[in-house]
């Protein structure tokens, strides 16, 4: 069955590409989540002048998030506090949402999944490095450093 995907799907495709799927996916999943339409010729059609508009869209959209790359850029390391042994092993640990709240005190916006941890839960003293993803297509590199 061809249907036409409104939205980005791992392992599928991305968003306005035309694919072949089972029917039961389509008609369980897909359709009742509104993540895709039917690829009939006229909606195929419409789509493709629909294309050009979500293209501008997304050069809008990659814009605006270089420009916030580039603000958080600016601000250099973030730094976190909290308490730890004499080792430097921390009470606790330090995850997305500390990250996200300590980013968000700095006057800084940010959603908590545009923050990815490369290498799981901080748990000691030191300076780390976290992936900020505004856009699927940008990421980049922020410095924590957690004292």
């Amino acid at each position: 069955m061809k249907i036409i995907l409104l939205e980005q799907i791992k392992n599928l495709g991305k968003k306005g590409s035309v694919v072949d799927v089972k029917p039961g996916y389509a008609r369980n999943f897909l359709f009742p989540k509104e993540k895709a339409i039917l690829g009939s010729r006229e909606n195929i059609k419409h789509f493709e002048i629909e294309k050009n508009k979500f293209s501008e869209n997304l050069k809008k959209e990659i814009l605006i998030a270089e420009s916030r790359i580039e603000k958080l850029k600016k601000i250099g390391k973030i730094k976190i506090f909290s308490k730890s042994g004499l080792n430097g092993k921390l009470f606790g640990s330090i995850g997305v949402k500390e990250i996200f709240k300590s980013i968000n005190k700095l006057g800084f916006f940010i959603k908590k999944n545009e923050i990815k941890l490369i290498n799981g839960k901080i748990r000691k003293l030191g300076e780390y490095e976290v992936i900020f993803k505004p856009h699927y297509k940008l990421l980049s590199r922020i410095k924590i450093l957690v004292e």
